[in-house]
């Protein structure tokens, strides 16, 4: 398995296990989990965005005009 594909696999199961925090905390069986479950999603997500390149606070930006046009009309 390449390493693009072991990032991607890591990024979804850490967004599942962010989601399963969330929803523990909202049911008050957990808390203080969150923070570090953010942390596993964003540090995927940035392994991801460098084995392709992208710069991610110009693809923010653009988002956030694309957004605002789609949202906003």
């Amino acid at each position: 398995m390449k390493v693009y594909e072991k990032s991607s696999l890591k990024l979804v199961e850490e967004v599942g296990e962010l989601s399963e925090v969330i929803l523990k905390v909202q049911s008050l069986q957990q808390s203080g989990t969150i923070e570090e479950e953010l942390y596993d999603v964003l540090y995927y997500l940035i392994a991801i965005a460098n084995i392709y390149d992208i710069d991610l606070t110009a693809s923010f930006h653009l988002q956030v005009k694309i957004n605002i046009t789609k949202y906003t009309t």
